[in-house]
């Protein structure tokens, strides 16, 4: 271990480094191995592209909505894999460019289209199998996206099953305090049931808990509540319907009694 004038004078050094100063000793550290925040790995890519992959990787998150770290590696493979192919399609476009830019007027072409064609042409028959292992890449990497994304879909699957099964079971245990005697009116703490300000009443054996938790799933009583009066108000609206909207009759449930609007 360093002892403590070892250390001062270590600090005392790094006071010293002040980085690159050269225009090349920046350059060169633009482009110093950048840590992925998530799989640890590192990736040598300058700023803009870094930039562009994140947001990138971000997109495709919010699209895909992973939940916890199973879910999330698969997803960032596949947020990395799409980038590769966008990649490789990218390498094909510039070979052509290449070409193009090598062959300018060396190929005499009576147009700028023909001139064009000719090189794309030209390059694709001097290096033909660079293309096809362009093509082998991509239906590789086509089929592992295919894949993370089934194994993904499977998880997720499992995930919300379960969270559903929790919920519904939550829902019971609500509808049954809700069911018992007595309750006390709702005051400063009242639920909203679509943005509606609700009064009530609340299960004394409820009264001061805000959240329910079943089977590691984690759920916000109010919300269940919102959840379980709409649901009953679309049960009864659809019950009346199918009875040509008759009140005089009683829906075969019973209706729990739900907060109010005020």
């Amino acid at each position: 271990m360093p002892t403590h004038s070892q250390l001062l004078a270590n600090i005392a050094n790094s006071m010293n480094s002040t980085g690159p100063r050269t225009e090349e000793g920046k350059a060169k550290a633009r482009y110093n191995a950048r840590r992925h925040g998530l799989t640890g790995q590192f990736y040598v890519m300058d700023d803009d592209d870094r930039q562009a992959y994140l947001t990138f990787e971000t997109r495709l998150f919010s699209d895909l909505k992973p939940v916890g770290p199973c879910e999330e590696q698969l997803a960032v493979s596949i947020a990395q894999d799409h980038w590769r192919m966008n990649r490789a399609k990218g390498i094909e476009f510039n070979t052509m460019g290449l070409a193009h830019h090598e062959n300018a007027g060396a190929i005499g072409a009576d147009s700028a289209e023909t001139e064009t064609a000719v090189s794309h042409a030209q390059a694709w028959r001097s290096d033909n199998k660079a293309f096809a292992n362009m093509a082998l890449y991509e239906l590789r990497l086509h089929r592992i996206i295919r894949q993370n994304r089934q194994d993904l879909n499977e998880l997720q699957a499992k995930r919300q099953a379960a969270e559903a099964g929790a919920r519904e079971e939550a829902e019971l245990v609500l509808a049954n305090e809700l069911s018992k005697q007595p309750a006390q009116p709702i005051k400063e703490d009242s639920i909203q049931v679509h943005g509606a300000q609700q009064s009530g009443l609340i299960p004394t054996s409820l009264m001061g808990l805000e959240n329910i938790q079943v089977n590691g799933f984690v759920f916000s009583i109010q919300t269940l509540y919102q959840e379980m009066a709409w649901k009953q108000t679309l049960a009864e609206a659809r019950w009346y319907k199918s009875q040509n909207w008759n009140r005089t009759k009683q829906p075969p449930f019973a209706l729990l009694q739900f907060p109010k609007a005020a």
